[in-house]
């Protein structure tokens, strides 16, 4: 069972026993009152008829008077005053009655120790089927006693109150039932923002960290969402920054294996031509200060790609002059272009380049690297130029062009435009990737231009001054 059921229910519990106890109080409060107010009535009619009835006797009655006259008198004055209510007695003899009852059989005066103070007495109970109230009281005229009653039908009254109590019962029970249907649709609907809650848990756990609780009102459950939606705002920065990290150690990890390519080919050739005993001394010495500037330039590159692709630390720039940088770059891609059969072409000014000078050498490897892959084994001219005039740095192909759909994605990393060309050339999809993030760590502009079947040009915009 849902909370809100369960809190409908406990509610609709508690309206039911409320309304009952108070419907059950309201209506014995009202059937009390009711039956006291008949029998009150009915105990001044029997009071009045006693009194009347005495006054007017004793005043007409002489003690001269014969017994037939003073029954005729006593009937005679009983009759202004009575109905059909009325009963007087003389001893266990009725003298004036319109009822087929005995009332002294249920209500006997005889016994004056217990009479009232009042001197009326009373009857209540079922007689012959009917509900009867009856009081009486004694008497005493001229030395004679008579008992005078009054006896009321009050089936009627019972009756009603019967009735009313199934009226009571009736609107009891719509009422509960209206307040269970209202509580109910209060509940459920009061329910609904820990529902939108629920839902935006599930689907923050599905993975969509950018879901949030849509939830307005002013109220603890709001204030609850608002927690939640400030909850899931952490988790999804978070999440963000483990998925950043995660994707810059891959890309490192990547970026890394690409740019150790290069000079370990250099290393291993010069390893292997040191291995042979026809080297003179200083074709070995040029050897090995080939590995050690290749090792040299691996250790710092290692360095400078973690601290660019991590982003934490700013690139430091010191002048670096044009031919330098374009003799760094010949020299690294030498054995990689001779493996392809392509040619290098440079062609520089004598202006100094404001750069990281490992860094850039790597974005340019990486440029001349991608742009010797552009050519098919049946090309005749299988050249790369490399341009550097002050601040710009060009490097292009007059190769196969790269698709104008795939110009949008070039430098996203482990995009490859043909992935089997790339792999068959040990590509990774990370050269552009890296080249992107070592020109925005100059500040640098770094675009793009190709027409498919004659070329592809990439320059690099380094910052004025």
């Amino acid at each position: 069972m849902k909370l809100w059921q369960k809190a409908a229910a406990a509610c609709a519990g508690v309206l039911a026993l409320v309304v009952a106890v108070c419907s059950a109080g309201m209506l014995l409060y009202a059937r009390h009152t009711i039956l006291n107010s008949s029998r009150a009535q009915i105990r001044a009619k029997q009071r009045d008829l006693a009194v009347s009835f005495s006054e007017m006797t004793n005043y007409y009655r002489l003690d001269t008077d014969t017994g037939p006259v003073r029954a005729s008198l006593v009937n005679y004055c009983f009759s202004r005053f009575a109905d059909e209510s009325s009963v007087l007695m003389q001893g266990s003899e009725t003298v004036s009655s319109a009822l087929t009852i005995d009332p002294s059989k249920w209500l006997d005066l005889s016994e004056a120790q217990d009479m009232p103070a009042d001197g009326q007495r009373t009857f209540e109970g079922p007689i012959d089927g009917r509900d009867i109230f009856m009081a009486a009281s004694l008497v005493h005229i001229r030395g004679e006693e008579y008992a005078v009653y009054t006896v009321a039908d009050v089936t009627d009254v019972h009756r009603d109150l019967t009735v009313m109590g199934g009226i009571f019962l009736a609107v009891s029970l719509a009422g509960i039932a209206a307040g269970a249907g209202a509580v109910t649709l209060l509940m459920r609907r009061g329910a609904r923002p820990l529902a939108a809650l629920s839902v935006a848990a599930k689907r923050i756990a599905g993975g969509e960290y950018e879901v949030r609780a849509d939830v307005g009102t002013k109220d603890e459950i709001g204030a609850l969402a608002a927690d939640f939606n400030t909850m899931a705002a952490a988790v999804q920065t978070r999440v963000d920054e483990l998925t950043e990290t995660a994707q810059r150690q891959r890309l490192f990890i990547g970026g890394v294996n690409h740019e150790f390519k290069t000079p370990l080919t250099a290393i291993l050739l010069h390893t292997r031509l040191l291995q042979q005993v026809n080297l003179t001394e200083a074709e070995r010495a040029q050897s090995l200060s080939h590995i050690e500037r290749q090792c040299t330039w691996l250790e710092r590159l290692t360095q400078k790609l973690l601290k660019t692709i991590s982003l934490r630390q700013d690139v430091e720039k010191t002048p670096v002059p044009a031919r330098e940088l374009a003799d760094r770059v010949l020299s690294s891609t030498r054995q990689i272009l001779s493996d392809r059969n392509v040619t290098l072409l440079t062609d520089w000014d004598e202006s100094e380049l404001l750069v990281d000078a490992d860094l850039m050498q790597s974005l340019l490897v990486n440029l001349v690297d991608n742009a010797s892959k552009a050519y098919d084994p049946g090309d005749a001219d299988r050249t790369v130029r490399l341009t550097v005039r002050e601040n710009v740095l060009e490097v292009r192909d007059m190769g196969r062009g790269i698709p104008p759909e795939a110009l949008e994605r070039i430098f996203e990393p482990f995009y490859m435009v043909d992935k089997s060309r790339s792999k068959k050339h040990g590509g990774s999809g990370l050269g552009l990737a890296l080249a992107k993030q070592i020109a925005d760590a100059h500040g640098a502009r770094l675009d793009v231009t190709s027409t498919p079947g004659e070329g592809t040009a990439f320059r690099v915009e380094l910052p004025a001054g």
